[in-house]
């Protein structure tokens, strides 16, 4: 368990209130677990620690892999605030005056215990996410393994999920003006999407956007068919390859095949399209790889760079 002072911040821990210091400090997180979309609700609003549920430890961190570790704690039934007794913290000086016959301090500190999450649902793994910090400003992680240590706390692997997140920068001159507002619209809603969506609804809005940007492109073009923003993307996808001279006896452009890969990654995400097909259902990496192939789209019509 670990105790947290609220005035100076500093860190303890043990296996009860009779603990000692961790030096250096490290970083504790507000913690929201997101299992359904209904969580997103749950994003704590203040950085105070005493509404917070569940922190986050970290005890390591890659800048360059964006892979994070580190243990989570709950707020368990009963006060949060407790007494404990230590021996003087490493950054504090001695309080003789405070300080017991055995050399021990004691205070009140935020209590916190090890949270016994993902061990608990074994053999059936949580698929979730974690979200660190608040409202305002979170971050999305992905959980990539758990593992349980000696001391019987669960440590954490976590992936950023915002390296899913960057669409290209749009070139606004070289996007018809009458298409800019849907087409910034949907491209705001992909952005979105890439840190909180499931991997199918990733996809879902990846293939609308593809399908706005391809109808307003035919129509910029003018050689756009009829009722072009009332075609599918598989019938815009036929007037593309015509536009571009990709027919049967010509191989299909690299836009193209991005646009093809977005139509058929749709289907994945049904269920009976899965057991019409036997194709497994799509993957964050899947959803990662169709965000990809939109940016790779946008940046061969010319509308980003």
């Amino acid at each position: 368990m670990i105790g947290i002072d609220n005035n100076t911040w500093l860190v303890f821990e043990g296996v009860s209130n009779y603990g000692h210091g961790v030096w250096p400090t490290p970083i504790i997180s507000i913690a929201t677990l997101i299992t359904c979309d209904s969580d997103w609700g749950k994003l704590p609003a203040s950085t105070r620690l005493d509404n917070a549920r569940l922190v986050f430890r970290e005890d390591s961190f890659d800048p360059v892999t964006r892979v994070r570790r580190g243990r989570l704690y709950e707020w368990r039934d009963g006060a949060l605030n407790q007494m404990w007794f230590f021996p003087p913290h490493p950054a504090e000086p001695p309080d003789r005056n405070n300080m017991s016959m055995d050399g021990r301090l004691h205070r009140m500190l935020y209590t916190y215990h090890p949270a016994r999450i993902f061990g608990l649902a074994f053999p059936r793994p949580v698929r979730a996410q974690l979200v660190l910090g608040t409202q305002s400003a979170p971050t999305v992680w992905r959980i990539v393994s758990v593992e349980t240590i000696a001391s019987g706390e669960e440590l954490i692997t976590l992936h950023a999920r915002s390296t899913f997140g960057c669409l290209p920068e749009l070139i606004d001159d070289h996007i018809p003006k009458q298409a800019s507002p849907e087409v910034t619209t949907i491209l705001d809603k992909v952005a979105d999407a890439a840190f909180r969506s499931s991997p199918v609804s990733l996809i879902d809005l990846c293939r609308a956007a593809t399908t706005t940007v391809l109808a307003y492109w035919l129509e910029a073009s003018g050689d756009a068919p009829n009722n072009v923003h009332h075609l599918d993307l598989g019938d815009l996808l036929k007037a593309f390859e015509k536009q571009q001279g990709n027919g049967n006896t010509q191989p299909p452009s690299a836009a193209g095949s991005a646009i093809r890969l977005l139509q058929r990654f749709h289907s994945r995400g049904k269920p009976n399209e899965q057991k019409r097909y036997n194709t497994r259902p799509p993957t964050e990496e899947d959803a990662q790889f169709a965000l990809n192939a939109l940016g790779f789209l946008l940046r061969e019509l010319g509308w980003a760079r």
